[in-house]
């Protein structure tokens, strides 16, 4: 009979327990938050990481005097995920882990809405976590992403031209949606020499190897060569996080100074301040005027297009922005405007 999982770090062995502080010092230090003294949801799948940050959670939790809850959610893609689900179950109450489980047909879900599987699916868990934290009244959900999902994630953002510093990787906090990683600076080595340790099994998602997804093809095609080329390619991709979220913070902070969060349907950038801001800073200014008009993702080479504009002084020059929405070049400054659309 294997023996009982760890519930506290007092039943750790010493390696680990250091790890599970550790854990503990990354969301203080770096994700600026110390969710272990609240109520917290695990976002739960059963697999290698999810597992370990359920254990992680435990321990923490029962250390700081706040509690966990577990959430799984049934894609119901593949044969064997009702298994899965029954697993998550069963490991959370040899636990003592309260688990909410649901199951959404991710490919009906995915047909009605127009978009691939990923995608949907992505949908389907953001929904279905936030009301399992809602009903259970935790402050955070937790997310098992570690540092190869961070390095994959870097890899795609490079494919899909992402600018800095979001090409720096995932955020390890979402205060809007109430998301924290606490696993993302641990390789996945890591967390399976954790749980071969401590005899927890874990679940296999065979979807994992998939070739259709492209995040699959980074991890199984592109993230080895990578590794070969630099073993220490983890650690690269680490830093970059931590220094993406530096100047994220630096940069936000310039930008609210002279540009507060609004929400408005038009608005101007006075020449008064472009013409004081630096070309780094007139950009960022930009994007933040036309993410206040809504949704819809401003490209960088428009960005640049519209700054060439204005530095020209191409009076009357007009950039058409997704969302519906536009920017022109005015005698005052940079004019943002959301057009209603026609009925």
């Amino acid at each position: 009979m294997a023996a009982p999982l760890p519930r506290t770090l007092q039943e750790m062995p010493p390696r680990w327990a250091h790890f599970c502080l550790g854990i503990e010092r990354f969301t203080a230090t770096d994700l600026g938050v110390s969710p272990w003294a609240s109520r917290v949801l695990v976002a739960f799948s059963g697999g290698l990481d999810s597992t370990a940050l359920l254990l992680v959670a435990v321990c923490l939790t029962a250390r700081n005097g706040g509690s966990v809850r577990a959430a799984h959610l049934d894609h119901g893609l593949r044969p064997e995920s009702g298994e899965d689900a029954s697993a998550a179950l069963d490991f959370c109450a040899a636990l003592g882990v309260p688990c909410s489980v649901q199951r959404v047909d991710v490919a009906a879900l995915a047909d009605k809405m127009g978009t691939g599987l990923e995608d949907a699916g992505r949908e389907a868990r953001l929904e279905f976590l936030e009301q399992a934290r809602v009903e259970a009244g935790a402050d955070w959900i937790l997310l098992g992403h570690h540092l190869d999902d961070l390095a994959e994630d870097v890899l795609l953002r490079l494919v899909r031209g992402t600018g800095w510093p979001g090409l720096s990787g995932m955020p390890g906090r979402d205060d809007g949606r109430r998301l924290l990683r606490p696993l993302l600076l641990t390789p996945k080595s890591t967390l399976r020499d954790f749980l071969t340790d401590l005899s927890a099994s874990w679940r296999e998602d065979s979807s994992n190897q998939e070739p259709l997804f492209r995040r699959n093809r980074m991890r199984h095609s592109v993230l080895p060569l990578l590794l070969e080329e630099n073993p220490s390619f983890l650690d690269s991709v680490a830093r970059l996080w931590r220094v993406g979220r530096q100047d994220e913070a630096f940069w936000e902070g310039q930008v609210r100074a002279v540009l507060p969060d609004v929400r408005e349907a038009a608005l101007l950038l006075p020449d008064a301040i472009l013409e004081t801001a630096p070309s780094a800073l007139r950009s960022r200014l930009c994007k933040r005027a036309l993410d206040s008009l809504g949704p819809g993702q401003a490209l960088a080479e428009s960005l640049f297009q519209l700054d060439d504009a204005w530095r020209e002084n191409r009076l009357g020059s007009v950039f058409q922005f997704p969302g519906n929405k536009q920017a022109q070049v005015t005698r005052e400054g940079i004019f943002f405007l959301r057009k209603s659309l026609e009925k």
